[in-house]
């Protein structure tokens, strides 16, 4: 409080000259229609400009609620677009009066830890089994697949990346709807390879690959990247691909879990047919 009083005494003539130069602004504009709407529009436009920097300072700081926001709305639309169900044409097959089932929800959740550069890449999300998240629920993001979930704790789960020696998920090539494999032999994080694909088919570059739906970890149609370059390899009657993903994967940072509602049904029958 001392501090405060010796301050205003040292300083008093400068707000005392603020004062009378703020009062004599007022008696202006008030005796002077031209100068007062001069002043006025002066006012206003510094009002304005204040209060858009306010604004634009406060939106900077709540862009990371907006977007998760964002991200909660967009799994509850790709959850309502007519790939995430299944069709049943005959009415014989119909449930609860609808011809449609369906088959893939999604669970939005934030990438809080994850790596790029190593041979075997892991991502970390917060959202566990409290959330509904299990084992093995395939992991996209809206550029493309990211993952599968391979272990899960209350809070949190842990994904494979593509970018792991042991993630081999089901690809085709949109164009020619030709499936194959996506592996990722280490190196650089933004290049991939398609393997098992017939060199009797023909490829382009530029063809766009896709999850073939083949897999119940994801749905079909998903993006995972393009094809940059490709050769023949004649000792195996296959083609050497190159692919850049659709994904950057050191960028990520929003992600989709996918809930495959049929999952534990196709697995039962898979399981019964190596079985026999």
């Amino acid at each position: 409080m001392r501090n405060l009083i010796r301050f205003l005494k040292r300083y008093y003539y400068i707000f005392l000259f603020i004062l009378l130069e703020g009062f004599a602004i007022y008696i202006i504009s008030q005796n002077s229609y031209y100068q007062g709407s001069v002043i006025t529009s002066i006012a206003n436009e510094t009002a304005g400009s204040i209060s858009n920097r306010t604004q634009n300072i406060s939106h900077y700081f709540t862009l990371g609620s907006s977007n998760e926001a964002l991200v909660r709305e967009n799994a509850m639309l790709r959850g309502m677009i007519e790939s995430s169900y299944v069709k049943y044409q005959h009415k014989a097959f119909q449930y609860n009066d609808t011809i449609y089932k369906q088959q893939f929800e999604y669970i939005d959740a934030k990438v809080i830890q994850k790596t790029i550069n190593k041979r075997n890449n892991y991502f970390i999300l917060n959202k566990g089994t409290m959330h509904g998240v299990r084992k093995n629920m395939g992991v996209i993001s809206p550029d493309g697949i990211v993952g599968v979930i391979i272990n899960v704790s209350q809070n949190f789960s842990l994904v494979m990346s593509v970018l792991h020696q042991d993630s081999r998920p089901n690809i085709k090539n949109a164009r020619t709807k030709i499936s194959g494999t996506l592996v990722w032999e280490g190196g650089d994080y933004s290049k991939g390879k398609l393997v098992d694909i017939p060199s009797s088919i023909p490829l382009k570059i530029g063809d766009t690959i896709i999850t073939s739906g083949f897999s119940q970890d994801f749905p079909e149609g998903i993006k995972v990247g393009k094809i940059t370059t490709f050769d023949k390899d004649k000792g195996t009657g296959f083609y050497v691909v190159d692919i850049k993903f659709s994904v950057d994967y050191n960028k990520l940072e929003y992600v989709y879990i996918v809930k495959n509602f049929f999952k534990e049904e196709q697995e039962k029958l898979t399981k019964d047919i190596k079985n026999e």
